[in-house]
């Protein structure tokens, strides 16, 4: 059979490596697609767990008449109610005479400081995870003027 043309060894070798680099660019890509939004949700829940915290922190505080900080936080309320922050295991809670709420899972350390009637909270979230996120954050909160 003369005349007939079979691929040489050179162009086979070129079309298996031109193969090769398309399938890695595309691996490469849907891993992208696919890890991307997995480290942002990791991320959005860590920020999530610290604004709740403080949300709670700011109403509380704005009120308080007086506070005691340190590793948790106890805030007078006008009323005479004593409002807690504190840490258990991972999770802060807010402990109140009529209530004890989670408001932020995942926390790693937690600190407040009380000093000229402003309160200060650092908190550092690290959400589980296979990515090393964390966020750590200072606020700081001004109570009502003493009166």
């Amino acid at each position: 059979m003369k005349g007939e043309r079979g691929y040489t060894l050179i162009e086979a070798l070129i079309a298996i490596a031109i193969t090769g680099f398309i399938v890695t660019v595309l691996g490469m890509v849907v891993q992208q697609m696919v890890t991307v939004p997995e480290r942002g949700d990791d991320q959005v829940d860590a920020m999530h767990a610290v604004q709740n915290a403080v949300h709670w922190l700011a109403l509380d505080g704005q009120m308080a008449e007086s506070a005691v900080g340190g590793s948790s936080l106890t805030i007078t309320l006008p009323s005479g109610a004593a409002v807690q922050y504190r840490r258990y295991g991972t999770n802060l809670n807010r402990v109140s005479s009529s209530s004890n709420r989670t408001l932020a899972e995942d926390v790693s350390s937690l600190n407040f400081t009380v000093q000229n009637r402003m309160i200060y909270i650092t908190i550092v979230t690290t959400p589980e995870s296979r990515w090393d996120i964390s966020e750590n954050y200072t606020y700081r909160v001004y109570m009502r003027p003493a009166g």
